[in-house]
């Protein structure tokens, strides 16, 4: 007998097409011999599915196009703040998103892995579960193969033993593949899921019941991904050699879905970068400053204070993608637009950055990049102010309320297009290296972003939407930003420096 209670799904996308997309996948979980599906369409063009059987009567339908509806439900609302995932699925009884989705065949390669992290971020921290579906081999435009970042992997890991949601990354595709769909298991385990969801709430059962067992294949593949791939981007990986330990899938997905842990038992400080003296020697003999590729007062010394000791970083691969003169110029003028509108400040101060501060590429194009690295994991807070002020004496006696013995995470962005700091990939790159390097952990570190090129004045309130996803995200994961001219601004209480 059909069941008589039809219940109801509301299923977000970022379009039409990628809802029907996700629908259909659904059904070919869904579907059996006794269960039927049809599809019509609601004022002419809102597909609604209708799936009814023994135990189910179930309907979905799908929004298209986030913005071009005038009353969204407010949590949906609330996450698009963080960026737009490509799917949430939403109980509009209960007011609760049971899953989000973002999708990409967008090549792996450099910043585009991460450019998306910040969704990532904006669903775990409302303990929305996540899924993240990434093509693990993509075409380069030199017409190489690159693999995907182990980054959002990591991130991942993190957020949900300590969200205790769901956040998974799924890989499709194979280097003899790449940017293939059908190659690769990510695809069928994201919708064998979030089926297996759909239908545990169509039949009224909690909706993580039984699949526990699948999850915990999930986490085994992103644990086999980042063994597999870590030594190739990064020097040193805290518990690197329990990536293997066949607890370590359970223990996840059991934190995921809020069942006890029973015996199993966590790594000691697994994932938990650690104080520089807890480095093996040879990644602590290896952290020497290199010289810079454009100078910076700042990041010289942050470069001295790798040899110092005082600091560490992951590698020295950062690379540089060089610029058109005209465009160098033309940015520079709008920046020092934008720094001047902020008026006078005190002590004072100044935008100097000018166009014969960039160096000439072999290309002819000229090199924004500063530093080699732009991660660096300081033992404490005030190394770090000390070089601040030592770079911008202007700041001296301004910097106050931190906590000296602090550790802290040191983030630059060269970028010097005015706004683009506020959107990707460098709102997702702060996602990710502030979750992964220890702001969430226990035992928090500050966040410090560095912008040399920018001015201060875009990240004051009336300078942007208030909307804008890149200041909501620093504004909760940043403890200060610096920028050229050595301006500070503090977001959390609007305060110029």
């Amino acid at each position: 007998m059909t069941a008589n209670t039809s219940t109801y799904l509301e299923l977000w996308s970022d379009s039409f097409h990628e809802g029907d997309w996700a629908v259909d996948h659904i059904t070919r979980i869904l579907k059996t011999p006794n269960v039927n599906v049809t599809m019509e369409y609601v004022k002419g063009f809102i597909p609604r599915y209708q799936f009814r059987g023994p135990e189910i009567n179930l309907c979905i339908t799908v929004f298209g196009s986030y913005r071009s509806w005038t009353r969204l439900p407010k949590m949906i609302s609330d996450m698009l703040d963080w960026g737009k995932p490509d799917l949430i699925l939403y109980d509009p009884e209960s007011k609760r998103i049971l899953f989000s989705v973002e999708e990409t065949a967008a090549v792996p390669t450099g910043n585009q892995s991460l450019q998306r992290c910040e969704r990532m971020y904006g669903a775990l921290r409302i303990s929305v579960p996540f899924w993240y579906l990434i093509t693990e081999f993509g075409m380069h435009v030199d017409g190489g193969v690159r693999r995907d970042s182990i980054w959002p992997t990591i991130m991942a890991l993190k957020l949900t033993r300590g969200k205790k949601t769901p956040c998974v990354v799924l890989h499709y595709s194979d280097i003899d593949n790449p940017e293939d769909y059908s190659t690769g298991k990510g695809l069928e385990s994201l919708f064998n899921y979030l089926g297996g969801i759909v239908a545990n709430f169509a039949k009224g059962m909690p909706v993580f019941d039984g699949i526990e067992d699948p999850l915990s294949e999930q986490f085994a593949d992103m644990l086999r991904f980042v063994k597999d791939q870590w030594g190739a981007l990064v020097d040193f990986l805290p518990g690197s050699e329990k990536l293997d330990d066949a607890d370590l899938p359970k223990l996840y997905a059991r934190t995921a879905i809020n069942q006890s842990l029973g015996t199993y038992r966590w790594p000691v400080n697994f994932l938990i970068w650690p104080q520089f003296d807890a480095l093996p020697r040879t990644v602590q003999a290896g952290q020497i400053g290199k010289q810079l590729i454009k100078e910076d007062p700042l990041c010289e010394i942050f470069e001295k204070h790798l040899s110092q000791k005082k600091a560490y970083t992951l590698s020295n691969r950062t690379g540089s993608r060089p610029q058109p003169g005209a465009e160098i110029a033309k940015w520079i003028t709008k920046q020092r637009r934008l720094f001047n509108s902020g008026g006078v400040l005190e002590p004072h101060a100044e935008y100097t950055v000018k166009p014969s501060d960039f160096p000439k590429s072999k290309s002819g194009l000229y090199h924004v990049t500063t530093a080699k690295n732009i991660v660096y994991l300081y033992n404490r807070w005030g190394d770090v102010q000390d070089a601040i002020e030592s770079a911008f004496p202007r700041l001296k006696r301004k910097i106050t309320g931190m906590d000296p013995a602090k550790p802290t995470l040191v983030y630059i962005s060269n970028s010097l297009k005015p706004g683009r700091i506020f959107g990707d990939p460098f709102t997702g790159q702060i996602a990710a290296f502030a979750t992964i390097f220890g702001k969430l952990d226990p035992e928090p570190r500050y966040v410090l972003a560095y912008f040399p090129h920018q001015a201060y004045t875009q990240a004051i309130a009336g300078e942007q939407d208030k909307s804008n996803k890149g200041l909501t995200l620093m504004r909760e994961l940043t403890d200060m930003l610096l920028f050229g001219g050595g301006v500070a601004v503090a977001l959390q209480s609007n305060t110029v420096l």
